[in-house]
């Protein structure tokens, strides 16, 4: 394995780890249980729990949906906004 490739894992390792801490973080900052999350979003409990335990890789459109549920920016969500 190169080193580029192993570099782009240990990026992607780490801001999966980013993201799910965020979920959480805003997700109790906003004092809702994992499955009003999923209600708000249309997703599965379950789905949000692999969520905030980094063991699922989230698409675009669930990013989207997610940063739209918690009222946050999609930057903010994945550790790399500026605030909102």
């Amino acid at each position: 394995m190169n080193e580029r490739r192993v570099t782009a894992e240990t990026e992607i390792e780490r801001t999966k780890q980013v993201l799910s801490n965020n979920i959480k973080k805003y997700r109790k900052g906003s004092r809702i249980s994992q499955q009003a999350l999923a209600d708000l979003c249309g997703l599965h409990r379950t789905y949000i729990s692999d969520l905030e335990n980094a063991k699922c890789n989230p698409t675009l459109s669930v990013l989207l949906t997610l940063a739209e549920s918690l009222d946050v920016d999609l930057g903010d969500l994945l550790g790399i906004g500026s605030g909102k």
